[in-house]
C-alpha cells in the first residue's frame, strides 16, 4: 500500500540514518547542519570530537593540531582535489570521499570506506607488477603469440636479441622471427597432441640457438585465444657442447692413439675399457678384459696393486711391474689414479718398458766395462800379485827338490794353492761384478758389498800413496737389491774420490790423500730404519754452480777422455731403483762427502751355504769309472792321476765326439766335462749322455760358472754338478764322493 505523502520526511530521515555511507551536510558557510551516524562512526576514527559550533574545516584543522596525519591529509585533498579522493584513515582504513555541491548554496560530503576494495585493488597491482617485473627482468624471452601465431607481446629479453623495439616485432609470425631450416620444426609446439620444445635458429642479427615453449591461452569462454611462449637462449649450451662434443674425441683420440696402455677400473679395481695400445701390448681380445683383474696382466707390480690403490687416495700413486706381453714377460711403469667426476672409477696408465728397460740395464753394463777398464791397473796388480808368488813358490819348491826337503816343498805347494784360490776369487769378482744383473732382488749384506768394493779400490789407491779407511760394523746390515749393483755405485764414488785427490795434488801436494768410507744406521724422519753410507774425500771438492748438475747423465767437470759422465747418473738410478737416494755436499775443511742412503730390509741377509767340508784325497769314494772330457792335456792328466790314486778307473778324452764314442764303449759313472772342446761342444755330449744314459752323473768344470749356469738351465735332464776353474782337486773329490 502507497504511503502518504506526509510521510516523506520521515522516510528521507530513516533512510539519511540508516544509509550505509556517511553523509555530512554543510551550509554555505561550511558550517555542519547534519551528520548521519556512518559518518560519525567514519569520523570517529581520527579520535576527535565533531563540533558542530565549528566549520568542517575548523574540525579539520582542529584534528590536524592534535597531531591526526588524516585530518591534515584530508584538509589538503579537500582544499585541491575535486571530485572524489582517498583519505587513508588511522588503523589501515581507507574512506572515499566526495563533495557535491547542493542548491542551496551548501554542500554534501559523502565518505564510504573502501578499505576491503583498496587492499585487493593494491594486491592486484602488486601481483601485476610481480608478474610484470617477472616477464620483463626474466634471462629468457617471452612472447604471447595470437591465434595465428603472430606477437601480441614480447619482453624486453626478447626483443634485445633482434636490436629494435617491440613495435617492430609486434604482428609478425613467428616462422618469420626463425631462420628458413628452423621453420618446419615449429609445428610440434601448436599441435593438438602434448605440446614439446623444440630447438631453432633465430633470424637475428649475429643468429641465435634457441629452445621455445609454449603452452596454449585460453579467454573467459575457454576457448584458445592464443599462446604463450618461452624463449631460452642456448647458443653458448650449444656451443659448450661442441666444445665437449670435440674435446670428447680430441681425448679419444689421444687414448686410441697414445702408445701407452690406458685402462679404466671399477670400484672394486675390475677393468672396465683398455685402449687399443694395451690390447696391442698383451695380444688378448677386448672381451678378455671386461670385469677382470690387472694383477692378470700386471704380475709382481712393486708397491703390491693393493698398495697402489691405498696410495692413490691422495694423488697419483707410481710403481712398476712385470707385463705379460704378447709373446713374453716384460716391464712396465705404472700410474693409478682416480678419474675426477667418475664417481669411485680409476685410471690406470701402463707403459710398457721393456725396451728402456733392456737399454739402462744394457747402459750400466756399458759402465761397469768402463769401470772395470778404468780399474785395470788394480786388476792387474791383483791377478800379477798371486802370479807372481806361484812362480816364485814353484821355481823354490823346484830348487828344494835337490835338498830332498819335503817339508818345505809341501809349503810351497800349499803356498801356490792359496794363491791360485786368491786369483780365481779376483777372476770370480770380475766375473760377476761384469755380467748382467737380473733376477729377484734379495736381501743382502751392504757390509760385504762395500768391501768387496773398498778391496777392489785399495791397490790403486795404494799405489798413488792415498789411504783409505773403513771400519765394517760387527753385523750385517742388510738392504734389497742387487749387491754387484751397490758395489758399482760404491766403486764410482771411489773412482771419483780417488781423481778428486789426484787433481787437488797439482795445487797442493803437501796435503794427504785420504779416502774414509762409513757404514751405519739411522731412524729416519719417516720413522723408518735406513742404511747410511758415506764415502768422504780430501779432494777438489765440488763447485757450487756444478752441485745441482751433478748427477745429470754426461755431466762432468773432468778432463776430455778421463769420464764419460754417466757415472754419477748411473749411480743415482740404481740407488733409486732400490728406494734410497744419493747425495754431495762440499766440506768446510775441503773436499766431497757423497751420502747414499737406503732403506733397510727386514729380512736377513740370503747368504749363500757354506761350502762342503772337502777330503784330503779321493780315497773315501767308492771305486767308478769316469770319463774326464776336456782339450787340455795337463788338466785332463793330473786330475787323472789323482783319481786312480783314490781307486777310481780314469777315461780321458780331448773332445765331445771322442767322450760320445767312450761312453758308447764301455760303463760310465760319472761324466767330468768342459764346454769348450774342438768337435762337439760340451753342451751337446752333456744333452745327448742326459738323453741316452740317464745313469750317469754329469759334472761340469768349467771358466765361465755364472754365464754357463744360465746356459745349461735350459738343457733337459739337468746337470748334477757345477764346479769353477781354476778346479781344486779336493773340490772335485768331495763332488765324486756326494755323486757315488
Amino acid at each position: 500500500m502507497r504511503r502518504a505523502p506526509d510521510s516523506l520526511p520521515a522516510l528521507l530521515a530513516e533512510a539519511f540514518a540508516t544509509f550505509r555511507e556517511g553523509i555530512l551536510l554543510l551550509d554555505a558557510d561550511d558550517g555542519v547542519l547534519a551528520f548521519n551516524p556512518a559518518f560519525e562512526q567514519a569520523w570517529d576514527l581520527l579520535g576527535v570530537p565533531l563540533v558542530r559550533s565549528l566549520t568542517f574545516s575548523e574540525n579539520l584543522e582542529a584534528a590536524a593540531a592534535l597531531g591526526r596525519a588524516s585530518a591534515e591529509t584530508w584538509l589538503a585533498l579537500r582544499r585541491g582535489a575535486t571530485g572524489a579522493f582517498l583519505v587513508p584513515m588511522p588503523g589501515g582504513a581507507v574512506l572515499r570521499v566526495a563533495e557535491y555541491p547542493m542548491a542551496s548554496g551548501g554542500r554534501l560530503v559523502s565518505c564510504s570506506d573502501v578499505t576491503a576494495e583498496r587492499q585487493r585493488e593494491l594486491a592486484l597491482v602488486e601481483s601485476e607488477y610481480r608478474y610484470r617485473l617477472l616477464v620483463e627482468t626474466i634471462t629468457e624471452g617471452v612472447i604471447v603469440l595470437d591465434r595465428d601465431h603472430r606477437v601480441v607481446f614480447a619482453n624486453p629479453r626478447f626483443v634485445s636479441w633482434f636490436g629494435g623495439s617491440d613495435m617492430a616485432l609486434l604482428g609478425r609470425a613467428l616462422e618469420d622471427l626463425v631462420r628458413d631450416e628452423s621453420r618446419a620444426g615449429l609445428a610440434p609446439l601448436f599441435g593438438g597432441g602434448e605440446p614439446r620444445s623444440v630447438e631453432a635458429a633465430l633470424a637475428c642479427p649475429g643468429g641465435r640457438f634457441v629452445l621455445i615453449s609454449a603452452a596454449p591461452l585460453k579467454g573467459a569462454s575457454g576457448r584458445r585465444s592464443g599462446h604463450f611462449a618461452i624463449i631460452t637462449d642456448v647458443t653458448e649450451l650449444r656451443a659448450a657442447s661442441e666444445r665437449l662434443r670435440q674435446s670428447e674425441e680430441r681425448f679419444r683420440g689421444i687414448i686410441e692413439t697414445t702408445p701407452f696402455g690406458i685402462l679404466t677400473l671399477d670400484a672394486d679395481g675390475r677393468v672396465r675399457t683398455v685402449n687399443p695400445a694395451f690390447l696391442a701390448i698383451t695380444g688378448a681380445e677386448e672381451a678378455a678384459f671386461a670385469g677382470a683383474d690387472p694383477a692378470d696382466w700386471l704380475p709382481e707390480a712393486r708397491p703390491a696393486l693393493a698398495d697402489l690403490f691405498a696410495a692413490a687416495e691422495t694423488g697419483a700413486a707410481r710403481g712398476e711391474s712385470r707385463l705379460r706381453r704378447a709373446a713374453d714377460l716384460g716391464h712396465a711403469r705404472i700410474v693409478l689414479s682416480r678419474m675426477g667426476g667418475a664417481g669411485d672409477a680409476w685410471l690406470l696408465i701402463v707403459e710398457d718398458a721393456t725396451e728402456a728397460r733392456q737399454m739402462e740395464e744394457t747402459l750400466r753394463h756399458t759402465a761397469k766395462l768402463a769401470l772395470l777398464g778404468e780399474m785395470s791397473a788394480s786388476l792387474a796388480h791383483e791377478i800379477s800379485q798371486p802370479l807372481n808368488i806361484i812362480r816364485l813358490a814353484a821355481e823354490s819348491a823346484l830348487l828344494s827338490l835337490d835338498d830332498g826337503d819335503a817339508a818345505t816343498i809341501r809349503g810351497k805347494f800349499e803356498t801356490i794353492g792359496a794363491q791360485s784360490d786368491r786369483l780365481r776369487e779376483t777372476i770370480d769378482y770380475m766375473q760377476a761384478f761384469s755380467r748382467r744383473d737380473g733376477g729377484t732382488r734379495k736381501s743382502f749384506d751392504t757390509v760385504a758389498a762395500v768391501g768387496a768394493a773398498v778391496a777392489l779400490m785399495t791397490p790403486q789407491c795404494s799405489s798413488l800413496g792415498i789411504s783409505v779407511a773403513f771400519a765394517p760394523p760387527d753385523r750385517p746390515v742388510p738392504v734389497v737389491g742387487h749387491p754387484r749393483q751397490l758395489e758399482q755405485v760404491l766403486v764410482n764414488l771411489l773412482r771419483n774420490a780417488v781423481d778428486a785427490i789426484v787433481e787437488r795434488r797439482a795445487a797442493d801436494p803437501v796435503r794427504p790423500g785420504r779416502i774414509e768410507v762409513t757404514l751405519g744406521e739411522e731412524i729416519g724422519r719417516d720413522r723408518r730404519p735406513w742404511v747410511r753410507i758415506e764415502v768422504t774425500d780430501t779432494g777438489t771438492g765440488v763447485r757450487p754452480e756444478d752441485l745441482p748438475h751433478l748427477f745429470e747423465p754426461f755431466f762432468t767437470r773432468k778432463t776430455e777422455g778421463l769420464g764419460t759422465g754417466l757415472g754419477l747418473s748411473i749411480s743415482l738410478d740404481l740407488v733409486a731403483a732400490m728406494g734410497g737416494r744419493i747425495e754431495a755436499e762440499n766440506l768446510a775443511s775441503g773436499g766431497c762427502r757423497f751420502r747414499a742412503t737406503l732403506p733397510r730390509a727386514e729380512a736377513p741377509p740370503e747368504d749363500a751355504a757354506p761350502p762342503p767340508a772337502v777330503p784330503d784325497d779321493a780315497g773315501d769314494a767308492p771305486a767308478m769309472t769316469i770319463l774326464v772330457a776336456d782339450d787340455e792335456p795337463l788338466a785332463t792328466a793330473e786330475i787323472k792321476r789323482f783319481l786312480e790314486r783314490g781307486g777310481h778307473r780314469v777315461v780321458t778324452v780331448g773332445s765331445g765326439r771322442a767322450a760320445r764314442a767312450a761312453l758308447e764303449a764301455e760303463h760310465v759313472d760319472i761324466l767330468v766335462t768342459d764346454l769348450s772342446m774342438p768337435d762337439g761342444d760340451g753342451f751337446q755330449l752333456i744333452a745327448e749322455t742326459a738323453a741316452e744314459y740317464p745313469h750317469v752323473a754329469i759334472v761340469v768344470v768349467t771358466g765361465q760358472p755364472l754365464r754357463d749356469r744360465e746356459a745349461l738351465a735350459d738343457l733337459e735332464g739337468g746337470v748334477d754338478a757345477v764346479l769353477r776353474k781354476p778346479v781344486s782337486l779336493r773340490e772335485l773329490a768331495a763332488t765324486l764322493k756326494g755323486l757315488a
